[in-house]
């Protein structure tokens, strides 16, 4: 109620100094057109031009909605209707979730441009289209969202690189995403793409920094980064371009996920060190692996050792005798010591080797030690036992 009152007395405020103005001086306003004469006050001229004004627009808005009933009919009637397109998005985007493209092409297709949402729209539809096998449409749809202006540039170049990465075109995937700014290459799905790319073209550094990026993020399953990783670790240790130093360093950024006893990683760094002769570097691995996991691979290394090479290492394997199921510690340490030629102690481990692990090649070193003994007797028994084992299924 107080504002009115104020509005009120400021509203008789300006009448009465309008009147005022109205009574000292009307003023004279004088219009000729073709003989025609218009003789009247200023302040009727001015009345008579805001009426003619409030006139023209109250004209221009009845014509315009003249001219709108057909389309507020066909509002009215449902066919264009805002309820109507949203019922199709929704159909559209659940279909999308659900995985049946040619359903969610099909009706993220039929909402009009005017009657979308979200600046998200066309892109759903463009993956959709390529989803279904449409890869051109999908093209276009994509560039015409790109030039209208209103989707962000970003996820436009995101979803051109997932339609390239369907259809197996890397080089064009990575193309699309070298588009993008480094916050935005930073973003988890530009990730995930990256990564695919990555992988797709065997760029194993890059791929292995993405990996470490995307745990934890949800956009890729654990399961499968543990295979791109394995894979990339394995690939670059396999490089035989890399010096012998370099891979030891590496080997030693492995996760430890990788380096678990039985590690693929690990038996081709010994494999790839043996094929070298580098025989220092390898000792030093073995020395640092012995600490904590027992391999085949690092006993299979231990035999490779030419000429007293591997004898640092007899500290290291003793600590595995008691843990040894198969025989092969005890073989490893028979080899270093017929190496050193301490016969005797390398007899009774291979004898050793031979009753824990019921291998042919331990019953091949045990026998041809005994034959070296003199006991040829029983060196046939032991190889006629090694070949029955080889003969059964």
């Amino acid at each position: 109620m107080t504002r009115f009152n104020l509005y009120l007395v400021i509203g008789l405020l300006f009448g009465a100094i309008l009147a005022i103005l109205i009574a000292e001086d009307s003023g004279y306003v004088l219009l000729r057109w073709r003989g025609w004469q218009l003789e009247t006050s200023i302040w009727l001229a001015m009345g008579l031009l805001l009426s003619l004004v409030v006139s023209l627009t109250l004209l221009w808005r009845f014509c315009r909605s003249t001219l709108l009933i057909p389309m507020r009919l066909r509002h009215w009637l449902g066919l264009r209707s805002a309820r109507g397109a949203q019922r199709r998005t929704d159909k559209g985007l659940a279909a999308f979730f659900e995985g049946r493209w040619d359903v969610a092409e099909s009706a993220l297709r039929k909402v009009h441009p005017s009657e979308t949402r979200t600046l998200l729209h066309p892109l759903y539809t463009a993956i959709a289209a390529y989803r279904k096998g449409q890869h051109d449409q999908a093209k276009a749809l994509l560039s015409s969202a790109e030039a209208g202006g209103d989707t962000p540039k970003h996820l436009v170049l995101m979803a051109r690189a997932e339609c390239h990465l369907a259809m197996e075109a890397y080089d064009q995937a990575r193309q699309a995403l070298g588009g993008l700014t480094g916050s935005e290459q930073a973003l988890p799905r530009s990730k995930k793409l990256l990564a695919q790319v990555a992988y797709a073209q065997k760029q194993w550094v890059e791929l292995i920094g993405l990996t470490t990026d995307l745990r934890g993020g949800h956009q890729l399953p654990e399961m499968l980064l543990d295979i791109w990783e394995r894979e990339a670790y394995c690939a670059l240790l396999s490089d035989e371009s890399r010096s012998a130093k370099e891979l030891l360093t590496l080997w030693r950024q492995v996760p430890a996920v990788l380096k678990e006893e039985g590690s693929e990683a690990w038996a081709i760094v010994t494999r790839n060190l043996v094929s070298r002769a580098e025989w220092d570097l390898l000792q030093k691995g073995l020395i640092e692996r012995l600490k904590d996991y027992y391999d085949t691979a690092s006993m299979d290394a231990v035999h490779a050792f030419p000429d007293r090479q591997g004898a640092k290492l007899q500290k290291a394997l003793r600590r595995w005798l008691d843990k040894d199921l198969d025989g092969q510690c005890h073989a490893a340490l028979a080899y270093i010591a017929e190496q050193d030629g301490r016969t005797e102690e390398a007899g009774a481990l291979w004898q050793q080797a031979y009753s824990l692990g019921k291998l042919p090649r331990f019953a091949m070193q045990w026998s041809r030690w005994l034959r070296q003994e003199g006991d040829e007797a029983r060196a046939g028994v032991i190889e006629q036992e090694a070949l029955c084992q080889l003969k059964a299924p």
